[in-house]
């Protein structure tokens, strides 16, 4: 039995929705300080499509999920962006919890897919996968992993939510 519960971002968490991203990225050797306010501007630009907080009497984790276009299109494909829990608690399910909830509402909301760039053997255990000939420009295209929920995996490269440039 776990000590916490998810359930969709509300009006007002948004400052410590923030202070958990900030507190989760913080020393991350992949991390560049930016994660927090990526998040607020993803918020601010209407592309944080879903927002998930795990909480106690106090949010503990985050998941935000956003669109995606592959070779300039929509195609339904959505981004999972960023997820994270405070250091204290991170390795106890947290996470993994978020990701699957997330991942169950995208699928019930008729998103056709999910992509995600992270640690390969970390997102492999939920389903994601590489998928070739989609992915990402850049230095990071390793990390890129994508987990087709419904129809045919497209062929393209991937673009990230505004916010991120």
């Amino acid at each position: 039995m776990t000590d916490w519960t998810i359930r969709p971002e509300r009006p007002g968490d948004e400052d410590r929705i923030h202070a958990v991203v900030a507190e989760a990225f913080d020393g991350m050797p992949f991390a560049d300080g930016t994660e927090p306010d990526l998040v607020d501007r993803l918020r601010g630009n209407g592309e944080l499509l879903l927002s998930l907080v795990a909480e106690t009497d106090t949010i503990i984790g985050h998941i935000g999920f956003n669109p995606i276009s592959i070779d300039g299109k929509d195609c339904g494909w959505v981004q999972l962006s960023p997820v994270s829990v405070v250091p204290s608690r991170q390795r106890s399910g947290i996470g993994s919890a978020l990701i699957k909830a997330g991942i169950a509402e995208m699928r019930r909301r008729g998103v056709r897919g999910i992509g995600v760039e992270g640690d390969p053997a970390y997102y492999e255990r939920f389903g994601f996968t590489v998928i070739e000939g989609l992915g990402i420009a850049g230095p990071h295209a390793e990390y890129f992993r994508a987990l087709v929920l419904s129809g045919d995996a497209p062929i393209g490269e991937v673009r990230y939510a505004s916010a991120f440039y």
